[in-house]
């Protein structure tokens, strides 16, 4: 059996990132992100893990 994985990362303004939450649910990931915006995150990145481990750039939100 596999799961689907999706990290929520916040980005600050010099690129570095801190993961926030994993999620097996990408809408979950999707409001995660949503409401880090909503408390000043200059940019969210969602990540969805490879069957090897390796991160796949779903999507990216940015401020404003």
């Amino acid at each position: 059996m596999s799961y689907l994985l999706f990290e929520v990362w916040i980005e600050d303004e010099i690129g570095h990132q801190e993961l926030v939450e994993t999620t097996a649910s990408k809408k979950q990931a999707v409001d995660i992100a949503n409401q880090c915006l909503g408390e000043g995150a200059l940019a969210v990145v969602i990540y969805q893990e490879s069957e090897t481990g390796d991160p796949i750039l779903v999507d990216r939100l940015d401020a404003g």
